[in-house]
C-alpha cells in the first residue's frame, strides 16, 4: 500500500514546491525578470527587444536602495522600532514607566550622548565625478538626524513631543568615493530658548595605504598645477581635535602639531570635535531642530529635563515621573484612579508655573530652577556662540539685504 501510494505522495510535493517557489522573495524576483526579459510570446511589453530590458532590468537592481519607500523605511524605521518596543514592553502603566527607565538617558549630559549610522555611497548617491553627490548627503543625514532624535528623547516622544528641522548647513571638505562606507555621527552642541543645535560628522576608516594614496593623488594635483587639495583633516592618536593637512612638500604621513583653519564662514570648534581614533572627516553639518507639541514650542531645556537628561545629585527624573504618571481621582467616586500624563501640559507652556518644591524661583524669569540646566550653561553658551554665530549672522546679513 505504501508503496504504490509514495509516487504520488512525490509528485503531490513536487506540485505543491512548484506553486509556491515563486511566493518567497527569490522566487517573485525570478517570475518578475522571467516576465521582463523572457522569450517575447512570454515576456511583458513584447515589442521591446530583449537587450534593452536587460540594460533596464540591470540598471533597476543596481539602483535598489531607490526603489520606492525604502528611503521612508530607513528614515521611519527608528520611530517604528521605539514604537514596537513601547507597545510590547509598556501596555500597562507600570510597565510603561519602567519601560522609560530603561530606554532614557537618566541622569546623562546632553553633550556626550553620540548617534551613529553606517552608510554605503551607491550607484545612486554618487555624481559624474564618481564622488557622493552633494544632495545624497542631504538624503543620508535624514535618517541620522531622525535615528539620533529617537535616542535622544525616547520618553518625551510618548508626551506628545515632535521634532521639526528648520535649517541645515553643509560643510564639504573632502570627498567621498563610489563604493565607500562611511559614519555619520550626530551630537547636540547647544540649544537657545526654541533651538536644538545637533553636529553632524561624516567619516570614515581609510587604511594607511588608502590614506597615503588620496594624500599622493592630492599633491600630484596641485604639482600639476591644478585646483589647490582638499584639507585633510585625521585624528591624531589622543582624540583631543582634528589634525591639520600634511604640508605639501612632505612625502610621509605626518601629524601638524596647529590645527587646520577653516574659512571664516565655519568656526574652528565646529570640526575640532573629538572623534574616533583613525577617522577621517569629509562633511560637517549642522542642523536647527524646533522641538513642539501640537503648535506649541517647548524649550529645548525643559524637553531635555523631561528625557532624563541633567545632574543625578539634582534627582528631577522622580519628579518628571511622578507628573507623567500622575493619579487622579474623581470626587466621591470608587473608582481607581485615572492615570494622566500632566507633562503634556507642562510642556505645552505648564513649566512658566508648575514650581517644584525644594526649588528656587529665577527672580529674572519666575520660573523654577528645576525647569533650567543650569549645570551646563556655560558650555551650552560657548557652542552657541563660537560655532553657530557666524551662520547665523551669515543668514541675518542676507535678510537684511533682502534676499
Amino acid at each position: 500500500m505504501s508503496a504504490s501510494t509514495s509516487p504520488s505522495a512525490s509528485s503531490l510535493v513536487a506540485t505543491i514546491r512548484s506553486r509556491t517557489a515563486s511566493w518567497t522573495a527569490p522566487g517573485r524576483a525570478k517570475v518578475f525578470l522571467s516576465a521582463l526579459v523572457g522569450p517575447s510570446h512570454r515576456s511583458f511589453l513584447p515589442f521591446i527587444p530583449r537587450p534593452i530590458k536587460f540594460l533596464v532590468a540591470f540598471i533597476f537592481l543596481l539602483n535598489w536602495r531607490s526603489w520606492p519607500f525604502l528611503w521612508h523605511y530607513k528614515v521611519l524605521s527608528s520611530i517604528i522600532k521605539l514604537d514596537l518596543s513601547r507597545r510590547i514592553y509598556g501596555r500597562t502603566p507600570e510597565k510603561h514607566r519602567k519601560w522609560l527607565g530603561k530606554i532614557s538617558n537618566i541622569g546623562g549630559s546632553p553633550f556626550e550622548l553620540v548617534s551613529k549610522i553606517q552608510c554605503h555611497a551607491g550607484l545612486d548617491d554618487i555624481d559624474y565625478n564618481g564622488h557622493l553627490s552633494n544632495s545624497s548627503y542631504a538624503k543620508a543625514c535624514d535618517a541620522g538626524r531622525i535615528k539620533a532624535a529617537c535616542e535622544i528623547f525616547p520618553a518625551v516622544f510618548t508626551d506628545g513631543v515632535w521634532a521639526f528641522l528648520g535649517s541645515s548647513s553643509f560643510y564639504f571638505i573632502r570627498e567621498i568615493p563610489f563604493g565607500a562606507t562611511y559614519e555619520i555621527t550626530t551630537t547636540i552642541e547647544g540649544w537657545d530658548q526654541k533651538w536644538m543645535y545637533l553636529a553632524h560628522h561624516f567619516i570614515t576608516y581609510p587604511t594607511k595605504a588608502q590614506r597615503a594614496k588620496a594624500i599622493s593623488k592630492s599633491q600630484k594635483r596641485k604639482d600639476a598645477g591644478g585646483e589647490a587639495s582638499y584639507p585633510h583633516l585625521t585624528m591624531p592618536s589622543t582624540p583631543s581635535q582634528i589634525d591639520s593637512p600634511p604640508a605639501n612638500n612632505s612625502p610621509t604621513l605626518k601629524s601638524i602639531s596647529l590645527p587646520y583653519d577653516p574659512p571664516k564662514t565655519v568656526s574652528p570648534h565646529m570640526v575640532k570635535r573629538s572623534l574616533p581614533e583613525g577617522a577621517l572627516v569629509h562633511c560637517v553639518a549642522i542642523s536647527s531642530y524646533c522641538l513642539k507639541v501640537g503648535r506649541v514650542t517647548a524649550p529645548p531645556a525643559v524637553v531635555f529635563i523631561s528625557g532624563g537628561f541633567g545632574e543625578p545629585s539634582k534627582e528631577r527624573w522622580s519628579h518628571v515621573q511622578d507628573l507623567r504618571f500622575s493619579k487622579t481621582y474623581e470626587p466621591a467616586s470608587t473608582k481607581p484612579p485615572v492615570i494622566r500624563n500632566r507633562m503634556r501640559d507642562i510642556l505645552r507652556g505648564g513649566w512658566k508655573t508648575e514650581h517644584v518644591e525644594g526649588w528656587e524661583t529665577n527672580p529674572e524669569t519666575g520660573v523654577s530652577r528645576f525647569w533650567e540646566l543650569e549645570e551646563y550653561e556655560e558650555r551650552r553658551a560657548e557652542n552657541v556662540k563660537e560655532i553657530y554665530g557666524a551662520v547665523q549672522s551669515g543668514l541675518r546679513n542676507l535678510k537684511e539685504k533682502g534676499y
